[in-house]
């Protein structure tokens, strides 16, 4: 059935061609459908109490992640007209639709006629240096919004934009974000727009950046590495129709699905331009190594590569989508996603290979075949070195894999949710901007909870006692992230006493509190839940690790034991959620190794009935993945989910080539060659096309170093370590231990 297939495939090649032109041109139409956002929710893992707890919360007291901070150095801080254009901005800002709330430096003049800045268009009004600096402050002091809008040297200013959750999304988001940018265009100040908001508006921004940056320079390298290896310009056209035709089909398929593009399934498209194109370069290769041996019949050459390549490139391209589907056993929709789009490109790439190359081949009748291999020498070199002294080629591996592999121990998994944005990117600079003038942009919450089983149900969490130890939370919290912002009802409660200072023997802490809940409604923020169960301490904190926030964690365990019996403390938010997924999915995804990993061997063991080459294809491939394991210990690269998901993936696609010389390995032996012939005869035939698809690989992985997010960077550069490893040891180790083990000859 197979053979007729090939055969009608290679006979009417016309319509072959007409057949996946007409599917692609269907599926390209659905391509308008694709969706592109960045929700923080797509981090969360399913069925973690930590993502339970944090939902819990913004059911009471709503999203905590939808706040712009535009910070503003003004070029001359003493202006009138700074302080006219700003107030007529803010008003501006506030009826901008999406706007939930606003505050600045006019906010607290409402409520206090200390705050005042003055008659902005009374000439009369006396305005000075003296009066602004001492207004200014007055307003920084405040400790409800002071520090959240001035400086505390003066020199910079914050508005603080509150969204609406309907407003919260990309798209609206981001509109938003251009709207007050454009209204921020006037000379009287310099401009930067921080905060959670403006990070996922700015992530998709690099999203769509990479994508368009990576695809011709990848698109590029590889025509001129398939241009320099065959020299005809059919055999560079099919493999890049070919991955062309797969990213179409791929995302016409998500579009007809509604799968989103988010911040992990953005690189899907440049990962299958260079991960689909291996299944046509073989197929050429091989079809040059017969059609030189029968130039006179090319479909009999077509249809014999075709018999012998149809079976390899499945098995290839199914170990390749072992190693993404293992990303599914994750509980995080985003990588499950990327792990299910990436697997079902890499099945499609190889469909279209074995419809597109031989019958493009076939149609355009250009048999040309370059006759000189540019790796001949190297494969020369290697096929007579290797049986003359296989033991050098298995020890020199050794001594270098046991060095590397020392320190592995010692790799860390601590992190930061920053450690994404490399130190010059322009938004990295901006969230520390941000820290050091205002405190921290990244959203951290502390609820204080009556516990219920120890206290009277009508004990209200705003008793003298609780708040006592509500200001003991917050004094710990300043102590440990001194680059950071909170807000409680302490501050509320500091800044009325403050306001009504004069009539502070008229009105009492508990009267001032009612009228704070009783106004809740009108505040920015909710502080305190209906029924006066839980207590609100909401910050902005600066970019902290996983193992720091651990020590602070620990320490808001102890106060929650010191004062059990009237509280329960809980600390969530968007920060505590994401960092402790980091630790989650680091774990998950290694996991998801070693399931690759036994999957992949299950194959190889099937196809391989000898122990030793079972062994020896698993030693070939596990040697890349301790190898780079160890250089990141040596160097104090932490393992991160970039880092950890890269390992799966490479190794699914590094066991191609080990499968490929395998494959071939045993050809030869059935034809009655001994072990030396076999290998030489291996390392001659096959050692060409993979070195030309590991080539394609590198290069291909390497260009995603030219990416502003350091997962990224990180991904391309480890992929291609491993892979260019996993390449020489499939061309050194590989043979030699073919030749030293026993009964490598048995099916």
């Amino acid at each position: 059935m197979l053979n007729r297939f090939f055969h009608s495939v290679i006979d009417h090649p016309k319509i072959t061609l007409s057949i996946v032109f007409v599917i692609t041109i269907v599926l390209a139409l659905s391509i308008p459908k694709l969706k592109i956002d960045f929700s923080i929710e797509h981090l969360f893992s399913k069925n973690d109490p930590n993502v339970e707890k944090y939902f819990s919360f913004r059911d009471t007291f709503g999203r905590e992640d939808n706040v712009i901070t535009i910070i503003y150095k003004p070029y001359n801080v003493y202006e009138k007209n700074l302080y006219i254009e700003l107030e007529d901005l803010t008003y501006k800002i506030e009826s901008l639709n999406g706007v939930e709330s606003i505050a600045s430096i006019f906010t607290l003049s409402d409520v206090d006629e200390n705050a005042w800045l003055g008659d902005f268009y009374n000439n009369s009004y006396n305005w000075n240096e003296k009066h602004i600096t001492e207004k200014l402050k007055y307003i920084q002091q405040d400790p409800s919004i002071g520090s959240r809008v001035l400086s505390k040297d003066l020199q910079y200013g914050a508005i603080i934009v509150s969204l609406k959750d309907n407003a919260n999304n990309h798209k609206n988001r981001t509109a938003l974000v251009e709207e007050i940018k454009q209204l921020t265009t006037d000379q009287f100040a310099e401009w930067t727009f921080s905060g959670v908001s403006v990070l996922r508006s700015e992530y998709v921004r690099y999203m769509l950046r990479d994508n368009f940056l990576f695809l011709p320079p990848i698109a590029f390298l590889l025509i001129s590495i398939l241009t320099f290896v065959f020299r005809n310009w059919v055999y560079v056209f099919l493999p890049m129709l070919t991955v062309l035709i797969t990213v179409i089909w791929l995302l016409g398929i998500m579009g007809l699905t509604g799968l989103e593009i988010n911040i992990m399934t953005y690189i899907v498209p440049t990962l299958l331009f260079i991960i689909g194109i291996g299944d046509a370069i073989h197929i050429q290769a091989r079809f040059r190594e017969n059609f030189l041996m029968n130039p006179s019949n090319p479909k009999k050459a077509m249809f014999q590569t075709m018999s012998q390549m149809s079976r390899v490139i499945f098995l290839t391209s199914i170990t390749t989508s072992i190693g993404f589907l293992a990303l599914m056993t994750t509980s995080i929709k985003i990588v499950q996603e990327f792990g299910m789009e990436i697997s079902i490109g890499v099945m499609i790439a190889w469909l279209v290979s074995i419809l597109v190359v031989p019958s493009g081949i076939i149609f355009s009748k250009n048999f040309h075949v370059k006759k000189k291999d540019f790796f001949l020498p190297v494969l020369s070199w290697l096929s007579n070195s290797i049986p003359k002294n296989p033991w050098m080629f298995i020890l020199i591996p050794s001594v270098i894999v046991i060095t590397c592999t020392y320190k592995i121990k010692d790799i860390s998994t601590n992190s930061s949710l920053m450690d994404d944005l490399r130190p010059k990117n322009k938004l990295y600079q901006d969230l520390k901007l941000t820290e050091k003038y205002f405190g921290g942009v990244l959203p951290f919450e502390v609820l204080i909870k009556i516990n219920e089983q120890r206290n009277d149900k009508n004990t209200s969490v705003l008793n003298q006692k609780i708040l006592e130890i509500s200001k003991e939370v917050e004094t710990l919290l300043k102590s440990e992230l001194k680059n950071s912002r909170f807000f409680s009802i302490n501050n509320l409660i500091a800044s009325a006493k403050r306001i009504y200072s004069k009539n502070l023997e008229k009105i009492n802490d508990e009267q001032l509190i009612k009228q704070i809940v009783k106004n809740q409604s009108n505040q920015q923020m909710k502080l305190v839940n209906d029924k006066q169960t839980i207590l609100r301490i909401t910050g902005l904190i600066e970019d902290k690790t996983s193992d720091e926030m651990k020590i602070i964690y620990s320490k808001l365990d102890s106060i929650s034991k010191v004062f059990s019996n009237y509280i329960d403390l809980e600390y969530t938010g968007t920060t505590v959620v994401a960092l402790k997924t980091n630790d989650y999915l680091v774990q998950s995804l290694i996991n998801s190794l070693g399931l690759a990993l036994i999957l992949i061997s299950i194959i190889m063991a099937f196809m391989f009935r000898a122990n030793s080459i079972l062994f020896a294809s698993l030693i070939t491939n596990l040697i890349p993945i301790f190898t780079v394991l160890g250089i990141l210990a040596w160097m104090g690269i932490s393992i991160r989910p970039p880092t950890a998901m890269t390992f799966a993936v490479a190794l699914g696609i590094a066991v191609d080539d080990s499968l490929h010389f395998l494959l071939r390995y045993r050809k030869e032996l059935r034809m009655g060659q001994n072990r030396t012939n076999a290998i030489k005869a291996t390392i001659m035939n096959t050692g060409s096309a993979l070195l030309i698809t590991t080539s394609v690989l590198v290069t291909g992985f390497s260009v995603l170093l030219l990416s502003a997010f350091l997962p990224t960077y990180q991904f391309g550069l480890l992929s291609s370590a491993m892979i260019g490893t996993a390449l020489i040891c499939d061309l050194t180790l590989l043979p030699a231990l073919c030749l030293v083990l026993p009964n490598t000859n048995k099916k």
